[in-house]
């Protein structure tokens, strides 16, 4: 269930507020993402500068990718070596994710890197022996390069309150992916006017039609039945149809020697109506 409430006649999420209060440093660090997105699918490499971030540097990071949801650590601040207690700089990101949350992590970078999209993981550490459970997050944000490939991510990781002995790593707690490409939706397809007969007969007439239309000829079609002789090949046309505004002419084989058959063809002779029989008068003159 999503929260939210007004603040400043602004209709707020109750869970944006909660990170910048808790990760104050993931929430500036996407805040400085989308400020260098100005309206555009997503940054460029070149486009991040490290004063831009300088108060969070030290939880900021940057990805190279190196196959289909794999990406090691190209740049990383302090507070990243301070969780692993090491230097993280070349390593893998998984690293940081306990063995049973690494394929789940793989599937979320591969959808930053491949639709793309922007991440967030709430992650809760594991307690042991001498350490405590500690709660994070982690906020990914894909980069394009010259070519306009996403081959680098911008990253921020945080985690709330003293980190304490380490190494730490975590499982996914919570997970909200936000692609930045929306599906268009389909065009409608409507029928203006009900098909023509002749348009649907004859695909070169249908050329011709929406030519007359636009050019605001009448949509008038003269039909001749008559066989033509072509002036160049001398080959014998039977029949075409001619659209006023249009040189061209669609020929229909056959179609004048069929016209022709029927203008000669004559009704049957029908027989002479037999005499009805019957009876008849005969004048005879008597004296």
């Amino acid at each position: 269930m999503k929260i939210e409430y007004l603040k400043g006649g602004n209709v707020v999420a109750l869970s944006t507020v909660r990170r910048q209060s808790i990760f104050p440093a993931t929430a500036q660090i996407e805040a400085y993402w989308h400020g260098l997105r100005n309206g555009r699918l997503m940054p460029q490499r070149s486009d991040v500068d490290p004063r831009g971030i300088s108060d969070q540097l030290a939880h900021a990071f940057v990805l190279e990718r190196i196959a289909p949801g794999l990406a090691r650590i190209r740049l990383a601040g302090q507070h990243l070596n301070d969780i692993l207690s090491m230097e993280v700089r070349g390593m893998p990101i998984s690293a940081f994710f306990l063995p049973g949350a690494r394929t789940e992590f793989q599937r979320v970078l591969e959808s930053v890197f491949d639709s793309p999209a922007e991440a967030c993981l709430n992650l809760r550490g594991e307690a042991g022996m001498f350490q405590g459970r500690v709660d994070a997050q982690m906020v990914l944000f894909p980069l394009k390069d010259a070519e306009g490939r996403v081959t680098r991510v911008l990253g921020g990781l945080q985690v709330q309150g003293p980190l304490g002995r380490g190494p730490h790593r975590f499982d996914i707690r919570e997970l909200e992916l936000r692609p930045l490409l929306t599906e268009a939706p389909a065009p409608s397809r409507t029928l203006a006017s009900p098909p023509d007969l002749a348009a649907t007969s004859f695909t070169s007439d249908a050329v011709m039609m929406r030519d007359v239309h636009d050019s605001g000829l009448p949509d008038v079609t003269r039909v001749d039945i008559r066989p033509t002789q072509s002036e160049h090949t001398g080959e014998k046309r039977t029949g075409h149809i001619v659209r006023p505004g249009s040189g061209a002419q669609a020929f229909i084989p056959g179609f004048a020697e069929h016209a022709q058959g029927f203008q000669t063809q004559t009704a049957p002779e029908r027989a002479p109506k037999p005499l009805r029989p019957g009876g008849h008068l005969r004048l005879v003159k008597s004296d």
